[in-house]
């Protein structure tokens, strides 16, 4: 068999070589960070505003979920979501790091545990969501621990997502741990939204303000949709048909 060696255009690896410069300069770290965190926050958008349906009925929220698992582009949408999250906490971290190590040369002496605790909220949050992000797919998107509901169709021949929902927020232990994780998405989320326009350049002192209030409207609504689904449910405002 012949290998054929095909030549590789110079304008790849001059590509290459500018992604490779920005990811070993600061500046290029904090800029990737950013760009994925607008990707990450699109993305919890557009999801809390599916997982709504559910208030609209068992069918909205079903037909919802088929449109989305009968697009051949799901699991390649998937990847790419799960790439961007471990590219963004990579980064995060290696920026925190740094901004740690800058910081320890104006460190004063006796700094309280807990003002060092809020300067490592972003690495905490990011990597507790990184650990309730895969648990909500094994358990939600795999079946895990619903076994008993994650093959139930509805009247429409539907793969039954609402009663899969209802039923394991019924156990009061996964839905005060969605809560609970929902709470550092809260802190990732606000802090990451009045950020983005930071790094992208928006740091005039006229544009606080409206950053701040557009990061607490954001987290406010995102978090608060996402956790009414397993409070309605823990009280009997959601249940199964």
């Amino acid at each position: 068999m012949l290998c054929v060696n095909l030549p590789v255009p110079m304008e790849y690896h001059g590509r290459m070589n500018r992604i490779w410069h920005l990811l070993r300069t600061t500046i290029g770290r904090k800029l990737i960070v950013a760009l994925t965190g607008i990707v990450l926050i699109l993305f919890v958008v557009v999801h809390i505003s599916g997982n709504l349906t559910i208030y609209i009925g068992q069918s909205a929220l079903n037909n919802y979920a088929h449109f989305l698992q009968s697009s051949p582009m799901l699991w390649i949408m998937r990847l790419a979501i799960l790439a961007i999250v471990i590219l963004h906490i990579a980064l995060g971290v290696a920026v925190a790091r740094e901004n740690r190590l800058a910081r320890q040369k104006t460190r004063h002496a006796g700094e309280s545990w807990y003002l060092r605790l809020y300067q490592h909220r972003m690495i905490i949050s990011g990597l507790v969501l990184l650990v309730f992000i895969a648990g909500h797919v094994i358990h939600l998107t795999l079946g895990v621990g619903v076994s008993e509901v994650f093959r139930l169709k509805d009247t429409s021949g539907y793969v039954d997502v609402y009663s899969r929902v209802v039923t394991a927020f019924q156990n009061a232990w996964i839905a005060w741990a969605y809560i609970a994780a929902m709470l550092f998405l809260a802190i990732h989320l606000k802090h990451t939204v009045r950020a983005v326009f930071q790094t992208l350049g928006f740091s005039r002192e006229n544009y606080f303000a409206f950053f701040e209030f557009l990061s607490w409207l954001v987290t406010l609504a995102v978090v608060g949709g996402f956790i009414s689904i397993p409070l309605s449910v823990q009280l009997d405002w959601l249940a199964v048909p």
